[in-house]
């Protein structure tokens, strides 16, 4: 019993040794393990000495104190991640990703969809199986908001009396269907009636990506959609041309003009006339036998320039409107407002003086014809 006793004291002893020497070695070897934590990681200095002078009064073990110690050296400090909050996904970067770079591209224009483009495609089979038209089939156009899913470049129109287009327009498919119903039913006949010979070839445009007039305040014009076509001039058969520059003739605004000259120029002559008469009429009250001689030579001077004047034998300049070309351009464009839902032409203002204006503009039955 009594050596059993010693036994035990000696393995207290032992053991309470070890611990003091432990507890000893870590007091020596912390102050070494803070440094070279602070020259690894020098946004921590603080923590590491904080933890290398933790007194040994502490809950934390020894064995506890070299891992946070550890922990502490490689980065990862777990005491410091429980207290501070997880760091945000960075932001900035995120964001910057978002963000197109100065010299990166835009994104491309919106294009046909696959659906648009083969509907326009049965669109035009249909509409041109019972024209006889030449057309050659072009890609879908897309810019911005012009174009169309199924344009072609017409070339010519007509089977009997084929009419040539030259240069070549590019349009949509119902736009061909209603140029092939105007020219047979009004274009040639109006030609053969009027001016004896039938059209061969039209020239003109068709598509353009631009707004009314040009202009930039303006909607976007019918041809931006390849839906509408400006004409010209007609070339016949037997080589004539017929444009709308100099073919149509007055129009009523040149009318209207030339009608409110004339008063002005008769009032004028009769203000003269007026000053004319008063100084004869003053002579008449003051001395008679003057103003008889004065009348008597007005008279004289009158007869003299009546007979000095040459006999008016010339034939009355022909009535423009009464030209074939006059007449012809007329017909044609009253049977355009029969096919076409937007209709311009010299009536309509100086624009579009040298042209005719055909388009399709959807316009709910309240067409326009100028």
């Amino acid at each position: 019993m009594h050596q059993s006793g010693k036994i035990v004291a000696y393995c207290s002893a032992a053991l309470s040794a070890a611990a003091i020497a432990s507890f000893v070695t870590l007091s020596v070897i912390s102050p070494w393990i803070g440094l070279s934590s602070n020259a690894a990681r020098r946004d921590a200095p603080e923590a590491a000495s904080e933890q290398a002078k933790t007194p040994s009064g502490d809950a934390a073990t020894p064995t506890e104190e070299v891992r946070a110690l550890a922990a502490t050296v490689s980065g990862h400090d777990p005491q410091r991640a429980t207290q501070d909050p997880a760091p945000a996904a960075s932001p900035p970067l995120v964001e910057a990703a978002a963000t197109p770079q100065a010299g990166e591209a835009e994104a491309p224009p919106p294009q046909w969809s696959t659906a648009e483009v083969d509907a326009a495609l049965m669109e035009c089979v249909n509409l041109l199986a019972p024209v006889t038209a030449q057309v050659i089939p072009l890609a879908p156009i897309r810019y911005n908001d012009c174009g169309t899913p199924a344009p072609v470049l017409l070339r010519s129109i007509g089977g009997k009396d084929k009419v040539a287009v030259d240069p070549p327009m590019l349009m949509n498919c119902p736009m061909v269907v209603a140029l092939n119903r105007w020219m047979e039913k009004t274009v040639q006949p109006a030609a053969l009636a009027t001016l004896g010979s039938p059209v061969t070839r039209i020239a003109g445009s068709g598509y353009a990506c631009r707004n009314l007039y040009n202009l930039p305040n303006e909607r976007r014009s019918q041809h931006a959609f390849a839906d509408a076509i400006d004409l010209p001039v007609f070339f016949l058969a037997d080589g004539r041309r017929i444009d709308l520059a100099t073919g149509w003739g007055p129009t009523r605004r040149d009318l209207v003009a030339g009608v409110k000259l004339i008063p002005i120029a008769a009032k004028s002559a009769s203000a003269d006339g007026e000053a004319d008469q008063g100084a004869p009429s003053a002579k008449i009250a003051a001395t008679p036998a003057s103003a008889t001689a004065a009348m008597q030579v007005s008279v004289k001077s009158a007869a003299l320039v009546q007979d000095a004047a040459p006999p008016e034998d010339k034939a009355p300049a022909p009535d423009p409107l009464s030209l074939p070309q006059a007449k012809f351009l007329r017909l044609v464009h009253q049977g355009a407002c029969g096919v076409f839902t937007t209709v311009l032409g010299p009536e309509a203002n100086d624009i579009h003086r040298t042209h005719l204006h055909l388009d399709l503009q959807d316009r709910h039955a309240l067409n326009v014809c100028k």
